[in-house]
């Protein structure tokens, strides 16, 4: 059987990490294409993004998916906005994942052809207190209110050597039960496309809250969450009718305050 090798990764829309030569610079094309070096070796043939910048200020207009699918030669891919207009201004939940503009989501880039597009829109927990700080400095005793915007799921039946494979991308909410309630929403709407099924991305949850929601396999385990000192795997790989080839590893890069994560995969018998 031929191994589909995977990797899932939280780009920060491609900040400098912490312990990096260029941390404390701004994102730019060259924190991205610099990274893209870094998972070139892993040689993935399907790779799932999250904090995804398109043509945003903040990280030199850059459209960051095609920018890493082109340096990974990947050449099927496609963007799903989560939010629409500036990232660190005003912005907007989009009335469809193909908005225009600039934007913020997910993409999904794939070695193979793809047979299939779809994106399922996910409900935030609309507002919230949240412990600590806003970016202002301020609180209230402790907590600030925060817009817990809508998410996005993008999924993609993509023709591999092994057959017709499901593979999605995620993002979910900071807060646990939003967080769940997306887990579960994403897994029932997968179970309408052809099997076998991947689903992956920053979700926001510990492993055991993720076996729970799901049922599904974990393709790779390893923490993730921080990047400089990974403590948790806040990021995963699920499968769904595939089962893991080999071992599952964390990959530390010189952007965002995740690490990557990759897995090969070959379809249960």
């Amino acid at each position: 059987m031929t191994a589909l090798r995977l990797l899932t990764v939280n780009l920060q829309h491609a900040l400098p990490a912490v312990g990096s030569p260029r941390v404390g610079q701004p994102a730019d094309g060259v924190s991205l294409t610099e990274a893209a070096a870094e998972l070139r070796p892993v040689d993935a043939d399907i790779v799932l993004v999250q904090e995804v910048d398109r043509h945003q200020p903040r990280s030199g207009r850059v459209d960051q998916a095609a920018l890493l699918a082109r340096e990974l030669d990947l050449p099927h891919h496609r963007f799903a906005a989560s939010l629409a207009g500036s990232a660190t201004g005003l912005a907007r939940r989009p009335r469809r994942s193909s908005v225009g503009g600039p934007a913020y989501g997910v993409a999904l880039l794939s070695r193979y052809p793809v047979r299939s597009w779809h994106a399922l829109r996910l409900r935030g927990g609309g507002a919230r207190l949240r412990r600590g700080a806003d970016m202002l400095g301020w609180s209230l005793g402790g907590w600030f209110p925060q817009v817990d915007a809508g998410r996005v799921c993008l999924a993609a039946v993509v023709e591999t050597p092994g057959g017709p494979t499901t593979v999605a991308v995620t993002h979910l909410s900071v807060f646990p039960d939003v967080a769940r309630r997306q887990l579960a929403r994403c897994v029932r709407a997968l179970a309408v496309l052809p099997g076998p099924r991947v689903l992956g991305g920053d979700l926001n949850l510990a492993p055991a809250a993720v076996e729970e929601v799901t049922g599904w396999t974990a393709l790779a385990v390893a923490p993730t969450f921080t990047n400089a000192r990974p403590r948790t795997q806040l990021d995963h790989l699920l499968g769904d009718g595939v089962r893991p080839a080999g071992t599952g590893r964390a990959h530390h890069l010189t952007i965002s305050d995740h690490a990557a994560l990759s897995a090969e995969v070959v379809p249960v018998p």
